[in-house]
């Protein structure tokens, strides 16, 4: 049995509009243990970087985090003081974005930013070598000419370079879990298989748990243990990465996975879902992937899925089970 180290818990995250209530996360169960890769996958706007919002705290207004429990190491971080909160953000969890440029500041030399993590989470006595440490976390992230590098501004790095400093940052304080949102979509092909092999060669030397965010299947088999699947704010199926691509039962599962491409497989045309990912002020009764299910049923569109383990593991809502 693994030793759990994060358990979100019937969490519920909903944004407070002036046209209704949107329900961007609405009651997700999410589990990762110390040591593994955890893919969370599904289409823009289902929910994915709002649940890992949630996780550090972040959500921006009016959003809110109206029920749930997010345990990590069993403290529930719904119940922390905003100070308590600020010493668990980069040292305990950190978060890789998917735009570099939005969260590096342009007018602060790359030492100047990964110090900044190092003050303000470690002890007096490795404040003191916050120098030396800045350049063995570039030296850690691959980065050529660490000395250099760290000397330069922002706009001077190339969009693979900023992403390097930004996981740089994330693991100056050797966190027990990083959280990567969609951390190589604006990187072009090249550069992102550099990036996903430096984040496993990272864990494989570090052992940190990550939370992987990406609509990109191909990058889930390639680094993660468990794949959960979301869709329109819910968790439909969950698996680990080798029963979800042999076996997927949820129909949303099933589409993605055929919409992909591969080298192994000539397709004349690319397979689509068709419609798309509904309004979470006003979601579809019943299971909220009916109106774009070819294999929805009368109760499909009346009845709320609960989870389902079909197999040790392997747990899926949907109406076509049990």
């Amino acid at each position: 049995m693994m030793e759990n180290l994060l358990s979100v818990i019937n969490l519920k995250t909903y944004f407070y509009t002036s046209m209704g209530i949107v329900k961007a996360v609405d009651d997700v169960d999410l589990r990762i243990d110390n040591g593994r890769s955890v893919g969370l996958v599904g289409e823009s706007g289902c929910g994915k970087t709002m649940t890992a919002f949630s996780i550090m705290r972040l959500v921006p207004r009016p959003g809110r985090i109206i029920s749930g429990k997010i345990l990590f190491k069993d403290r529930n971080l719904l119940d922390l003081g905003e100070k308590e909160m600020r010493d668990i953000r980069g040292k305990q969890i950190s978060m890789v974005f998917q735009d570099p440029m939005t969260y590096l500041n342009p007018v602060m030399k790359v030492k100047d930013q990964i110090a900044e993590v190092i003050l303000l989470h470690q002890s007096e006595s490795k404040r003191k070598a916050k120098e030396k440490k800045v350049i063995e976390v570039l030296k850690k992230v691959r980065i050529p000419s660490p000395s250099k590098v760290a000397e330069y501004y922002p706009h001077q790095l190339s969009g693979g370079m900023r992403q390097r400093i930004l996981i740089a940052m994330a693991l100056s304080c050797n966190p027990a879990l990083l959280i990567a949102d969609e951390p190589t979509t604006a990187l072009d092909v090249t550069v992102q298989a550099q990036v996903l092999n430096l984040i496993k060669d990272l864990k494989k030397e570090t052992g940190i748990s990550l939370l992987l965010i990406t609509h990109d299947l191909g990058i889930v088999a390639d680094i993660c243990d468990e794949v959960n699947v979301m869709y329109a704010g819910k968790i439909v199926e969950h698996a680990d990465v080798f029963k979800l691509y042999e076996n997927p039962l949820h129909p949303y599962t099933q589409g993605l996975l055929s919409s992909a491409l591969s080298i192994d497989e000539f397709k004349e045309t690319l397979t689509t879902i068709e419609g798309s990912v509904p309004d979470l002020i006003n979601p579809p009764q019943g299971c909220r992937f009916n109106p774009r299910c070819k294999l929805a049923r009368d109760n499909c569109r009346q009845k709320v899925p609960l989870p389902i383990e079909i197999e040790l593991g392997h747990t899926v809502s949907c109406c076509l089970y049990g």
